[in-house]
C-alpha cells in the first residue's frame, strides 16, 4: 500500500507555524482512503484513512486550517467532524 503526502497549507498559531498535510492511501480497491496529517513545533498527529471522500476531507482539512488546529487537538476536532 502507498501513500502519498501533500502539504496543504499552513497557519501560524501562536506565533508557531503549524503544517496540514493531505493523506491519500492507494488500496486495492477501487477507492482511495483519505487521512490527515497535522505537524507543529516537533509534535505530529496521523490519522489516517478517514474517509473515501475527497470533497469531505478537504473540507476537513479546511476546518482545521481555519481554526488553526494543532497536533495536539487534531484527534477530537476529527472525531467531532465524524459524529456530525
Amino acid at each position: 500500500m502507498e501513500v502519498q503526502v501533500c502539504l496543504v497549507g499552513s497557519r501560524l498559531c501562536c506565533g508557531v507555524p503549524v503544517d496540514y498535510f493531505l493523506l491519500v492511501e492507494e488500496r486495492e480497491t477501487r477507492w482511495a482512503h483519505y487521512g490527515i496529517c497535522v505537524e507543529s513545533g516537533g509534535e505530529r498527529t496521523v490519522i489516517p484513512a478517514i474517509t473515501v471522500s475527497q470533497p469531505g476531507i478537504l473540507s476537513l482539512l479546511s476546518r482545521l486550517m481555519h481554526g488553526g488546529v494543532t497536533p495536539v487537538a487534531a484527534r477530537d476536532v476529527v472525531e467531532d467532524w465524524l459524529l456530525e
